[in-house]
C-alpha cells in the first residue's frame, strides 16, 4: 500500500509517501517570520503558495505518479486554523483528482505512528515535545491516553518565547541550544511538576528576571534547558513505572535537541528500557507521519467521506480509536520507582521498608540534590501532618537528610491501581472521597495523587495514602484542585474500564464539603488552561 500525507498543522508545510516498510520520501518547506513568532495567516499564505511543489517534489522523489497513490492522509488538527484548512484543501483537491480515498489524521498521532514505524517499537511510552504540545502518552485500552501534559504553555513555546524576548529569531530552540553549551553556571529557576504535568509559564518569567539581574545568556540558556528537561525525563520516568512500560520514544520538534536525548538515552540505560530517539528529520513536523498514520487508521476500517474531512484545531490524541497496539507490560523491580529504591528492613523489631531517593545522573548535580532533600523533608512533613488529621499513612520511624532516606512503616497489600484492574470493585473510590475531602478541608495537598499514591492493606482493607513529597500545606485552591484533576485523569486513564469510577468520587467528594465550590471553579480553570493538543 502506497499513501501521500500532508502535514501543515503550524509552521511546516510536508509531503511524506510511505508504504508497508519504509518511507519512500519525505519533502518540506518551512516558514520562518522576519519579526516574532508565527503568524497564522502569513503561515497559511506560505503552505498555500509552496504546497503544489512540494506535492510534486515529493512523487519525484518517490519515483511514483499521483495514479500509483493509494490513500490520501492530511492532518486534521490540531493546530492553527489557517494552516490547517490550506492543508486540508489540498488533499480533497488530490482525493477527488484521482478519485482515491482520503483520511483525517491526529497530528500527534502521526508522531508517535511514524516513530514506531521508524524504530520497531510495539507498545511505548512515548514524550512528546514541540512547540505547543508536551505530553507523555502510553496506550491503553484501544487508544492512546495522556497521562501527563503542559498546563500552560509548551516547551517549545517556552523556548520560542524567552527567544524573542531577548532578540532572538525564530525558531529559539536551536539557538537556545547553542547558547546553552557555553553555559558555566546553573541558575534557579521553578521546578514545576505535578504528578505527570509540568508547567513553563514560571520558568519563562524568572528566566527573564535573571537577564535583568545581569546574568548572562548562555548561563541562562542552560539553566532553562537543565530545569525543563529534567522535568520532562522525571515525568517520563514516573509514566514508565505507573504504567509498567519498558519501551521508551522520544519525538516532537524539540526532540531534535542533543542535551535531551542524551537524557532519555541515560534514563533508558539506567532503567534498562529499550528507548528510541527518532531520528530528527522525523522528530520535525513531517508528511511521512501523516501517511503512516492514515496508513494505519485505513487498514484498521476507518473510512472518511469528503464531508467528514473538516479540520478541528482542537482535536486530541485521546479521541482517537488505536486498535493496532497490542498491549504489554514491562517486567519491572518491584523495589523500584521513579525516584527510589525501597528495600524491605526492620526498625527495632518493627516490619519497615528504607525509602532511599537515588541520584539521577541525567540531572544536573546541584539540581538533583535539592529536588531530593527537599522532597524527602516534604513527605516526612506531610505524612506527619495527615497522620495528625487522622488519615491512615505509613508510620515514619527515621529521616535521614544526609542521604535522602526514609525508614517508615511497611504496609502489606496492593495499590489501589492493582486492586481496581484485579477486583473491578468501585466501592472503595466512595472511601477514597472521604479520606482526600478531610486533607483538603485542612489545607493539604498530594501533588501526586493516583491510584498508585494510595495503598490497601492486605490485613485491615484500610486505604493508605503514601507519596506526598509533592504536595503543599498550607495548600492553595488551585493545589488543591490540582489533586483532584490528577486523580479524576488517573480514573479515566489507568482505569478505562470503570467509567463510573470519576463521577463516584465526585459525588461523594463533594457532599458536605464546604470549599467543593471554590475546587469545582479551579478546576474547570485547570481543564481550560490544559493545551488544545
Amino acid at each position: 500500500m502506497i499513501v501521500l500525507g500532508i502535514e501543515g498543522t503550524a509552521h511546516t508545510i510536508s509531503c511524506g509517501i510511505v508504504d508497508d516498510s519504509s518511507v519512500l520520501a519525505n519533502v518540506s518547506s518551512m516558514y520562518r517570520p522576519t519579526v516574532g513568532g508565527i503568524h497564522p495567516r502569513e503561515a497559511a499564505s506560505h503552505h498555500f503558495e509552496n504546497a503544489i511543489d512540494i506535492i510534486k517534489g515529493a512523487l519525484n522523489k518517490a519515483g511514483i505518479r499521483l495514479k500509483d497513490v493509494d490513500l490520501i492522509g492530511f492532518s486534521r488538527g490540531p493546530g492553527l486554523g489557517p494552516s490547517l484548512r490550506v492543508t486540508a484543501t489540498a488533499a480533497r483537491a488530490l482525493s477527488l483528482k484521482s478519485h482515491k480515498p482520503i483520511i483525517g489524521v491526529n497530528h500527534p498521532l502521526g508522531h508517535i505512528e511514524i516513530s514506531r514505524k521508524l524504530s520497531g517499537a510495539l507498545d511505548p511510552i512515548t514524550l512528546y515535545v514541540s512547540g505547543g504540545n508536551t505530553q507523555v502518552i502510553a496506550h491503553r485500552q484501544g487508544r492512546y491516553r495522556v497521562f501527563g501534559e503542559t498546563m500552560d504553555i509548551g516547551i517549545g513555546n517556552l523556548f520560542d518565547k524567552f527567544a524573542r524576548k531577548v532578540g532572538i529569531p525564530f525558531p529559539g530552540g536551536p539557538k537556545i541550544e547553542k547558547l546553552a553549551e557555553k553555559g558555566k553556571k546553573m541558575l534557579k529557576l521553578p521546578y514545576s511538576v505535578r504528578g505527570m504535568d509540568t508547567s513553563f509559564s514560571g520558568i519563562l518569567t524568572a528566566a527573564y528576571g535573571l537577564i535583568e539581574k545581569g546574568e548572562t545568556l548562555e548561563d541562562v540558556s542552560l539553566s532553562i534547558q537543565e530545569t525543563t528537561f529534567s522535568m520532562l525525563v522525571e515525568v517520563l520516568e514516573r509514566g514508565m513505572h505507573y504504567l509498567n512500560k519498558n519501551e521508551i520514544i522520544l519525538t516532537g520538534g524539540v526532540a531534535r535537541n542533543k542535551r535531551l536525548r542524551e537524557m532519555v538515552k541515560e534514563l533508558g540505560e539506567q532503567t534498562g528500557s529499550n528507548y528510541y530517539l527518532t531520528d530528527p528529520e522525523f522528530c520535525m513536523d513531517n508528511g511521512a507521519m501523516i501517511a503512516q498514520a492514515a496508513m494505519m487508521l485505513y487498514k484498521h476500517g476507518f473510512r472518511n467521506t469528503i464531508q467528514e474531512t473538516r479540520v478541528d484545531q482542537r482535536c486530541r490524541i485521546d479521541e482517537v480509536s488505536v486498535p493496532w497496539i497490542s498491549e504489554s507490560n514491562g517486567i519491572r523491580e518491584h523495589n523500584m520507582g521513579a525516584e527510589a529504591i525501597i528495600t524491605h528492613s526492620t526498625f527495632y523489631g518493627r516490619e519497615s521498608i528504607v525509602k532511599k531517593r537515588v541520584v539521577k545522573t541525567y540531572r544536573y548535580k546541584s539540581l538533583d540534590s535539592m529536588i531530593r532533600n527537599e522532597r524527602n523533608r516534604n513527605e516526612y512533613s506531610l505524612l506527619t501532618k495527615l497522620m495528625h488529621l487522622g488519615i491512615k499513612v505509613p508510620l515514619v520511624y527515621d529521616v535521614d537528610i544526609y542521604s535522602s532516606s526514609i525508614t517508615m512503616q511497611r504496609i502489606v497489600g496492593p495499590s489501589l491501581k492493582e486492586y481496581l484492574h484485579r477486583e473491578r470493585d468501585s466501592s472503595v473510590v466512595v472511601r477514597l472521597a472521604e479520606i482526600v475531602k478531610r486533607m483538603h478541608l485542612n489545607d493539604v495537598s498530594h501533588g501526586d495523587l493516583t491510584t498508585g499514591n494510595v495503598m490497601i492493606s492486605e490485613d485491615t482493607g484500610d486505604l493508605y495514602i503514601i507519596d506526598p513529597s509533592m504536595g503543599r500545606f498550607p495548600a492553595e485552591p488551585l493545589q488543591i484542585a490540582h489533586d483532584v484533576f490528577l486523580l479524576l485523569n488517573s480514573f479515566r486513564n489507568a482505569h478505562p474500564d470503570l467509567p463510573d469510577l470519576g463521577e463516584i468520587f465526585m459525588k461523594h467528594y463533594a457532599a458536605d464539603n464546604g470549599i467543593y465550590k471554590v475546587v469545582l471553579e479551579n478546576l474547570r480553570s485547570i481543564k481550560r488552561r490544559r493545551r488544545y493538543v
